[in-house]
């Protein structure tokens, strides 16, 4: 048994060794391969024409002296979606939330890149989300900048508070989110 044991010990012992030097060998190519890494060198040169060098066998040579080619075309980059604003005002507290009472609050988006956008409304009851969008007063898209209205009844809950979230989507798919939480007591 311990001739075994000190066999697995140099086994393992070999499995380190090869695990440094294949971590160890890459980065140490890398660092010094690296152009300016000669730290004696403390001029710098100006950039000047390529000039046309004989072709070595080295793969690695060749990989430094590759200079940039325009390109008989031009990319553009369309500019980065920016997702549209959203806030929900309402009131802060809602007296007697019985039965037909309603609640009115205001949904203002805005969005930079865009003209308009979709609203959405919800009321979270527990773990249901209770769709409210029908109840915006302008419809669901907004010219931004904007303000839509919403009223709609209080659903019913054994919560002390009403939980509204709203989403505002831009036609590119940018979407942004608010919630609202109306007590249901007013202190």
């Amino acid at each position: 048994m311990p001739v075994r044991r000190g066999n697995r010990q140099k086994y393992i012992r070999w499995i380190a060794v090869f695990l440094v030097f294949a971590v160890a060998l890459p980065f140490a190519v890398v660092v010094l391969s690296q152009p300016g890494s000669d730290e004696t060198n403390s001029t710098v040169e100006p950039p000047s024409q390529p000039t046309e060098k004989p072709s070595t066998s080295n793969s690695e040579d060749e990989s430094l002296e590759v200079s940039p080619t325009a390109l008989p075309f031009v990319i553009e980059q369309a500019p980065n979606n920016k997702a549209p604003s959203i806030t929900l005002d309402g009131p802060d507290c809602i007296e007697s939330p019985g039965e037909g009472a309603v609640v009115s609050i205001a949904i203002s988006a805005n969005d930079i890149d865009d003209t308009s956008v979709v609203l959405d409304l919800a009321a979270l009851v527990g773990e249901e989300s209770i769709n409210l969008t029908s109840s915006i007063n302008e419809g669901p898209e907004l010219v931004v900048p904007g303000i839509a209205s919403a009223t709609f009844p209080i659903p019913p809950t054994e919560e002390s508070y009403l939980l509204l979230i709203s989403h505002a989507t831009d036609f590119d798919g940018a979407k942004s989110e608010a919630a609202l939480v109306i007590p249901f007591r007013c202190d």
